[in-house]
């Protein structure tokens, strides 16, 4: 019986990048992916690595998107090397935000977001791949506690088109699409449940800035700010 994938490449990491250590998706999501992921599924990444690995073992079509050619040809060797085929990756070379509004990828059963970190990228590659996304379908984000995937994951939880699901490693959370639809348009209908922040603001103003938007912004509240300000003309 052969041995899993993921404990292969733990003992022996392979370079598919310009540093010289292994970097790249935690151990245990690359687990949980050779584990959920199965033959047939039509998945995307953004970014590459050993994850693109798994998913070619699993035999998903699978595209992949990153900036570095020279990645792909690290991949593909690496494939070659360990017996994996790598006949059902389709690598998309260039930055995701440019790459994604015209790739054809509908009906997503699964996405991996971990590619640019920094903001806005996380939150341009949610926004270009939920709708791909299948109802039912997940999503992995990497480095959740990152400013701009951490995002992404506040307004899953305060959303019902989106499920946050239990965390597969300390640093890679799963949410999953319950329907389709775009975000509302109406603040109120994220900052009811999401985190807000006053960071812009001195320490000294935060907690009154806070208790205030949080006790105006219920119904209640909002019932009294018009009856102070009196009607309108």
């Amino acid at each position: 019986m052969k041995a899993p994938l993921t404990e292969s490449l733990k003992r022996s990491p392979p370079s598919l990048h310009d540093s010289l250590d292994y970097w790249g998706l935690a151990w245990e999501a690359l687990a949980w992916l050779e584990e959920n992921v199965q033959e047939g599924m039509s998945t995307l990444e953004t970014g590459a690595g050993a994850s693109t690995m798994v998913f070619a073992a699993s035999g998903a079509r699978h595209h992949v998107i990153t900036p570095d050619a020279e990645e792909e040809r690290r991949i593909r060797a690496a494939c070659e090397e360990r017996g994996i085929d790598a006949s059902s990756l389709t690598f998309h070379i260039g930055r995701s935000h440019e790459v994604l509004p015209d790739i054809e990828v509908p009906d997503l059963d699964l996405v991996l977001v971990d590619g640019a970190h920094g903001f806005p990228y996380p939150i341009l590659d949610w926004w270009y791949l939920a709708p791909r996304l299948k109802e039912g379908g997940r999503m992995l984000l990497d480095d959740a506690y990152l400013p701009g995937i951490a995002a992404i994951v506040d307004y899953a939880r305060a959303s019902d088109a989106w499920q946050l699901e239990a965390p597969i490693s300390f640093r890679t959370a799963c949410i999953r699409k319950l329907q389709d639809g775009d975000p509302p348009n109406e603040a109120d209908a994220q900052a009811a449940h999401g985190r807000m922040s006053f960071a812009y603001l001195p320490p000294g103003r935060r907690l009154v800035a806070s208790a205030r938007t949080r006790v105006f912004s219920t119904r209640a509240g909002i019932w009294v700010v018009r009856k102070l300000r009196g009607p309108t003309r």
